[in-house]
C-alpha cells in the first residue's frame, strides 16, 4: 500500500536538492522514452514528474511542435524540473503541481502518451493506470517503469537490517515486479498490452551513497519513523557498513538492478463501459 500522499509529498520535498545527484534515473528515464518514441507533434503527459528526467526527454525526442506536460505533487521536485527547463531553454514543457493518479481537470482523450518512469512505486497503480487510459487518447500509449521484483539489491539488504529492529517491510516492487504482474496490470485498467522488456541498470558507487536516504524518505519512511533516534542512527551505521562491505566483495551484484519497462494501447472509447 502506497504511503500517504503528504508523506510522498515531505520526503520527496526533502530528497530535491539531490536527487539529480543519482545518474541512473537519468538513464532509467531516458530508456523509457526510447522504448515509448515520442513522435513529432505528440501531446504527452509526464506522470510524476520528479526533477524531469523523462519529460525532458520526451520533449528532446518529440520536437518543439509537441507539448509535454509534467505533473508532480512535490513542490521541490518541481522547483528543481523548472530550473533544468529553463537552463536547457525548453518552451514546449508546462509543469503543474498534481496528484499523478488523479488529474480531473484534464479532459478526457487528451493525450497520445503517458509516461510514468519509476513513479508507480508511490502510487495506487490500478487508480492511477486507469486515469491514464481516460486521458489518452484511442490507439495512445501508457509507458511505465518499475525494478523487478526482489531489486534494487540495496534495497533488499536495507530491508533484512531493518529486521533486525523489529520491522518486517515489504518489497514496494513486488505489485509490478514480474513481467506478467505488469501485463495483468495494463489489461486490468483497460490497455493492451504492447510491449514488456525486462533489462538490466547499472548504478554507481556514487548513487549508493544516496542508498540510505532513498529507502527512509520513499516508501519507508513511516516504518523509520517508528524508531528511536538512537535506533535509527545504529540502523543507518550498520546499514552503511554492511552496504560498502557488499560492494567490496561483490560490486557487480550490489550495483546491477534488473529493471521493467511496460508498454500498453488504449482501445477505443466505446471498451471505457467495461473498465
Amino acid at each position: 500500500m502506497p504511503a500517504s500522499r503528504e508523506t510522498i509529498e515531505s520526503a520527496f520535498n526533502q530528497r530535491a536538492t539531490t536527487y539529480d545527484n543519482n545518474s541512473w534515473h537519468i538513464r532509467y528515464a531516458e530508456r523509457l522514452v526510447e522504448l515509448a518514441a515520442p513522435a513529432a507533434g505528440m501531446r504527452i503527459l509526464d506522470a510524476a514528474t520528479g526533477t524531469g528526467f523523462a519529460a525532458i526527454a520526451a520533449a528532446r525526442a518529440a520536437g518543439p511542435t509537441a507539448h509535454v506536460l509534467g505533473v508532480d505533487i512535490s513542490d521541490g521536485m518541481l522547483s528543481r524540473a523548472r530550473q533544468s527547463m529553463t537552463s536547457l531553454g525548453m518552451t514546449n514543457v508546462d509543469l503543474i503541481k498534481a496528484d499523478a493518479a488523479s488529474l480531473p481537470n484534464l479532459d478526457t482523450g487528451s493525450f497520445d502518451l503517458v509516461l510514468c518512469s519509476a513513479g508507480l512505486l508511490y502510487l495506487p497503480i490500478r487508480t492511477a493506470l486507469r486515469e491514464w487510459r481516460r486521458l489518452l487518447k484511442p490507439g495512445g500509449l501508457v509507458a511505465f517503469s518499475t525494478m523487478r521484483e526482489g531489486f534494487p539489491v540495496a534495497a533488499r539488504l536495507f530491508r533484512e537490517q531493518a529486521s533486525h529492529y523489529g520491522l518486517a517491510l515489504t518489497d514496494p516492487a513486488t505489485p509490478l515486479g514480474m513481467p506478467s504482474r505488469c501485463r495483468q496490470e495494463l489489461r486490468d485498467a483497460g490497455f493492451i498490452p504492447a510491449q514488456v522488456v525486462t533489462e538490466t541498470v547499472r548504478f554507481s558507487r556514487a548513487d549508493l551513497e544516496y542508498a540510505w536516504q532513498a529507502h527512509t524518505q520513499g516508501p519507508h519512511h513511516d516504518a523509520i519513523a517508528a524508531l528511536s533516534p538512537t535506533q535509527v542512527a545504529t540502523f543507518r551505521a550498520e546499514y552503511t557498513s554492511t552496504l560498502a562491505d557488499l560492494l567490496n566483495t561483490n560490486e557487480d551484484h550490489a550495483l546491477t538492478s534488473e529493471v521493467i519497462y511496460a508498454l500498453g494501447r488504449a482501445g477505443r472509447q466505446e471498451t471505457d463501459t467495461q473498465l
